[in-house]
């Protein structure tokens, strides 16, 4: 049987980062197989579990493997895992993440984006909208599955949005300007509102009222950045800032309500949004569906009654033998 301290041999894709799901149990893994109570069939199933995603190794082998945990990290997860309770193997996970976290490995951890997103100040769970007064007066609204951490205080006004849909509504009068911060990138207000999306291709800055500075590096010289005005949008990815079709500014933020206005809107990207506020998807094919389009205004936190309105307007049927994640396909010709 392989002992837990052993060298895990795995080759891990760099190009598959590791979901929230994915660290977690790869927490758990390590944790269970840190205690006394795994054997020979639970390093079986952990070896087939890293097999099975690119993913899955990746995460391992940024925690540093079984091999290379400290004496401190083995009895941390020994404690956690071999004290008696029916919920072990739930609320322990998120103490295991932060016992690796405050230990020499833990460093492998905190540059994962999916526990980045975990531990975040603030965070909205999917399916509902986060309001929060800042320190300087400015509020911050978390679309549903967003993550963001703030930094104020000492000449500092700075949100990192991790993860989803933020609208910042700034707070006049300050000496210091905000910024919101993403992996692609700043945006700089030079007024009151705008919003920002982060996802795992690019950034999206749309302003809402007033200007805003937009530029595709935090630590960059000020070349390639945009000044954007009411209703003016970019995209910022690879270094780049794109500029993209003005829109009107309401729509921008017509999420905060629960709502997603769609004038000739393609179809799948409406079905996009709506799995933004589901716990579960809604499947489909995009090639199928990609000519078909929408006007309406949507009500987000309802996707069921909006896939109904859709298939009464739409040469589209619903599979709902899944009911938590209902396929739609084309109705054939």
């Amino acid at each position: 049987m392989l002992h837990p301290m052993d060298p895990l041999k795995i080759q891990a894709d760099t190009a598959a980062e590791p979901t929230v799901q994915v660290v977690e149990r790869a927490a758990a893994w390590m944790a269970h197989l840190e205690s006394d109570d795994a054997d020979e069939k639970d390093h079986a199933d952990f070896r087939r579990w890293c097999a099975e995603h690119p993913s899955h190794a990746l995460a391992i082998q940024r925690m540093g493997g079984l091999s290379r945990r400290t004496e401190i990290e083995r009895e941390t997860l020994r404690l956690l895992f071999t004290r008696p309770s029916t919920r072990r193997c739930n609320g322990a996970v998120g103490l295991v993440l932060f016992a690796l976290l405050m230990t020499g490995g833990g460093w492998f951890l905190r540059q994962l984006p999916a526990v980045q997103v975990r531990f975040a100040d603030e965070r909205a769970p999917i399916g509902e909208i986060r309001s929060v007064v800042l320190p300087d007066g400015s509020r911050m609204v978390l679309a549903s599955n967003s993550a963001a951490d703030i930094d104020m205080g000492s000449g500092r006004r700075n949100v990192r949005l991790l993860r989803g849909d933020l609208l910042a509504d700034v707070a006049k009068g300050q000496a210091t300007r905000f910024r919101v911060e993403t992996a692609d990138g700043v945006a700089e207000a030079l007024g009151t509102s705008f919003t920002v999306r982060k996802d795992e291709r690019a950034t999206l800055v749309t302003v809402v009222s007033s200007q805003v500075r937009v530029c595709p590096n935090v630590d960059g010289n000020g070349l390639g950045c945009e000044t954007l005005s009411p209703g003016e949008r970019v995209r910022l990815a690879d270094g780049i800032v794109t500029r993209l079709p003005a829109i009107v500014p309401a729509d921008a933020t017509a999420w905060v309500e629960g709502w997603l206005p769609a004038n000739g809107k393609p179809l799948v990207e409406v079905l996009d949004e709506l799995n933004r506020w589901r716990e579960s998807p809604i499947r489909f094919d995009r090639a199928a569906l990609r000519d078909l389009r929408v006007s309406g205004i949507f009500p987000l936190r309802d996707s069921d009654s909006v896939l109904a309105n859709l298939v009464r307007a739409q040469p589209i049927i619903i599979d709902a033998a899944n009911t938590r994640s209902p396929t739609i396909s084309r109705k054939p010709k």
